[in-house]
């Protein structure tokens, strides 16, 4: 083989490894950074409860420590769109006092949830039309505010960004968003996703009066009430409030902790407090007096939840910065030095012999 030749197979090597890097910089990359197909991840909160309705007896249950599991996984990918499904349980005891169960139609890109999605899986349960961000932040995740969703509200909610933080658990640099809303009425199909009942028995209401953190002068006032009312029901209305904070790994958008606290009241429903000219004129602070907590939770990631969120941070920001910086670039350097080294073998005299 002569040198030319060699030298022209040596150039040509060079320049599919130039252009082997620069797809894999430039187009391979960026397919990578979105939602995986393979994800099955369990994060673990503990948290406190001063008070929890059973919907099940109707009975109180007070300062409970429980913990919550969130478990979400890919079901199927179309395209850019994945069929994700969570399951949240929520222990006392090590024993279960609700389980929710969620699908979402998300976007593998933006993270959120897509309107474009396979028929078939409207039909999942938990599955319903929502907006916004629902499990967790856009890889590249920028500083500014985003849309998310409640479930309670069905509605979006804003995701506040804060400011740039060290967080001191995970002793990595994070952005640290808000969220909160005051008591809003809960829709009643989140409602019934809930095992809450959206009337109730005469007989039972006032028992739950009874046994509720109200007023005397409610307690009393319900009787006279609930006799003045000629349904056998007693129309409901929920309500939703919470505050959360959010710690994001920008480069990932994985979320690393979560510290929330929500809580949910029932009151009396628009009917019923029309039926009465002195319930119908009172003031929304003392309708929000009047209305009983059912649900009172405060939780946080675990120490081993924020470690595992972490790993997972770390894992995906290594694999990018693999095959987005480190192999493209060495690939690309290799590249031009076999050109360099090929175009001197053809452009070389080969040595005469006198």
């Amino acid at each position: 083989m002569s040198r030319r030749t060699l030298g022209g197979i040596i150039a040509l090597v060079g320049a599919i490894l130039i252009v082997a890097g620069l797809v894999l910089m430039l187009v391979v990359v960026p397919g990578m950074k979105q939602f995986p197909d393979d994800v099955d991840t369990t994060r673990t909160y503990s948290g406190t409860m001063p008070v929890l309705l059973n919907p099940a007896t109707f009975e109180f249950m007070t300062d409970l420590d429980v913990e919550l599991n969130r478990n979400f996984r890919t079901e199927e990918v179309d395209g850019d769109v994945a069929l994700v499904y969570e399951e949240q349980i929520l222990l006392a005891g090590g024993e279960p006092l609700q389980r929710l169960v969620k699908h979402y139609a998300l976007d593998r890109k933006s993270m959120e949830v897509s309107d474009t999605y396979p028929e078939a899986w409207a039909s999942k349960e938990g599955f319903w039309p929502r907006e916004g961000l629902v499990l967790g932040w856009p890889i590249d995740t920028e500083k500014k505010d985003y849309v998310g969703w409640s479930d309670d509200y069905r509605d979006t909610v804003t995701l506040a960004f804060s400011e740039e933080v060290q967080h001191d658990r995970a002793g990595i640099t994070t952005y640290y968003f808000t969220a909160g809303a005051p008591a809003r009425p809960i829709h009643p199909d989140a409602v019934t996703a809930m095992g809450l009942p959206n009337a109730l028995p005469k007989e039972q209401f006032a028992g739950l009066i009874q046994g509720a953190d109200v007023s005397d002068a409610l307690k009393n006032m319900i009787p006279v009430l609930l006799d003045q009312w000629e349904e056998e029901t007693i129309p409901l209305q929920y309500y939703y409030e919470y505050e959360g904070e959010y710690w994001i790994e920008p480069d990932t958008g994985v979320l690393i902790d979560t510290r929330k606290h929500e809580l949910r009241k029932v009151g009396l429903g628009d009917e019923f407090l029309e039926m009465s000219p002195l319930l119908a004129n009172m003031s929304e602070e003392q309708r929000a007096a009047s209305r009983v907590t059912v649900f009172d939770l405060t939780y946080q990631a675990t120490d081993e939840a924020v470690q595992d969120a972490k790993q997972d941070a770390e894992d995906a920001a290594n694999q990018i910065e693999l095959f987005g910086t480190t192999i493209p670039i060495v690939a690309i350097i290799i590249g031009a030095l076999l050109i360099v080294v090929g175009g001197v073998l053809v452009l070389s005299k080969a040595p005469t012999v006198e």
